[in-house]
This record gives structure tokens, C-alpha cells and sequence, in this order.
């Protein structure tokens, strides 16, 4: 089993890169890889919920949309961290533009929709990542308890938000996941007793930094 810090795991993936692989493939492997789990728990025609940060995490939410949308699914988007995306999460956001099924909501839209029930078949978290240390913003916080209190599977990409992935330090509003996508490597987190109550499952996919 790997076991990566944050630090370890920009390593690894710079590794990746110096050896020829570029940072766009490793986001579209993580992207598809855990979509590609996501058709094996629901066939096609489903529906999804993907809130994105505007990191990279969020940008392997943007990838899984695109993938989902190809196999039928309705996908619903929310930017919960403004409109200036990452680089690659921005060029992600444009390979988006036209696809039958996709929609963008607003934070009002978002909240709004998860007050109803059975509204999503899968709802995925892709905040913040390992990239996540302190404590969850009012905001942030509003949005997770949200997520939380919702129906469906639900799924956060590398780590929970509010969740530290090196420290497995949880802010007390994190995403309660029922399974987690490690990508590359587990997280210190993803071992800990105490952070293993919101990452829910954990499953390691491989997205090529070996």
C-alpha cells in the first residue's frame, strides 16, 4: 500500500510529468478512472451531482462530467469556489461547452435542488481535495452539510472536503462520503480511524504516476 503526504504526492506526479507525462493526462486519467467506477456501482442513464472547487480536484470533477454525459447520464455542475478556474479545470470547463445534459447551476440553484428528495442517483464531491487544511468557510460548511443531508452514493474525489489529508484533521461539517477515490496513492487520512468515518470506502485508482 502507498502512502503519500500531499508533498508526496506533487512529487510523484511532477515524477510523472519529467518522465513525459503531462499534468492535463493525469487529470483526465483521474477523471476517467473514477468515472469509470461510478458506471460500475449505475448503469447509464442516471444522474449525477459534481461540486467543483477551482483546483485540479475540481478539474477531475469537470473530466468525470464529460464522461458521464457520453454514457447517457444527466449531469448537474455547481462552482462553489467562484468562476476563475485552474488552468486545466478551466480548459475542462470549455470541452463541456454544448453537451446535451450538462447544466451549470449557482449556489442558489444547488441548494435548492438538494432540499428535494431523490433528486440524484450520485453526488460527488470535488471542493478541495488534499489541498484542504484549517477550517471549512460559512460558506463551504453551508454547502457540505447540504451535500450531506442528500440522497445517493456519495463520492469524493481524493479526499473529503474538510478533511486534512496529511493530518486527518476534520472540520466538524466535512463531506460524509460513502466511497473515496484516492488517486495514485492512499492519504495518511485515508488509514485514520478518526477521518475514515467521512471517507467512507476507500478505493485507490491508478492514473499513471508509476
Amino acid at each position: 500500500m502507498k502512502v503519500y503526504h500531499a508533498s508526496e504526492m506533487r512529487a510523484a506526479e511532477q515524477a510523472a510529468v519529467d518522465r513525459g507525462v503531462s499534468f492535463e493526462q493525469l487529470m483526465e486519467n483521474a477523471g476517467q478512472a473514477a468515472a469509470a467506477e461510478i458506471l460500475r456501482y449505475a448503469a447509464d442513464g442516471k444522474k449525477a451531482l459534481i461540486v467543483c472547487g477551482k483546483g485540479n480536484n475540481g478539474g477531475d470533477g469537470l473530466v468525470m462530467a464529460r464522461v458521464l454525459q457520453q454514457y447517457g447520464w444527466q449531469v448537474d455542475i455547481a462552482l462553489v469556489c467562484g468562476n476563475a478556474l485552474s488552468d486545466l479545470s478551466e480548459l475542462n470547463r470549455r470541452r463541456l461547452k454544448g453537451l446535451s445534459g450538462i447544466t451549470f447551476l449557482d449556489e442558489e440553484d444547488l441548494l435548492g435542488r438538494l432540499k428535494t428528495k431523490n433528486t440524484y442517483d450520485v453526488v460527488i464531491d470535488g471542493i478541495f481535495g488534499i489541498g484542504f487544511s484549517g477550517r471549512l468557510s460559512a460558506d463551504i460548511a453551508a454547502i457540505c452539510r447540504a451535500l450531506n443531508a442528500s440522497d445517493g452514493l456519495k463520492v469524493a474525489l481524493d479526499m473529503p472536503t474538510g478533511v486534512n489529508g496529511d493530518t486527518a484533521e476534520c472540520d466538524e461539517h466535512a463531506f460524509c462520503a460513502d466511497v473515496t477515490y484516492a488517486f495514485g496513492a492512499y492519504k495518511p487520512a485515508h488509514i485514520n480511524e478518526t477521518a475514515q468515518a467521512f471517507c467512507g470506502e476507500v478505493v485507490c485508482l491508478d492514473i499513471g504516476i508509476d
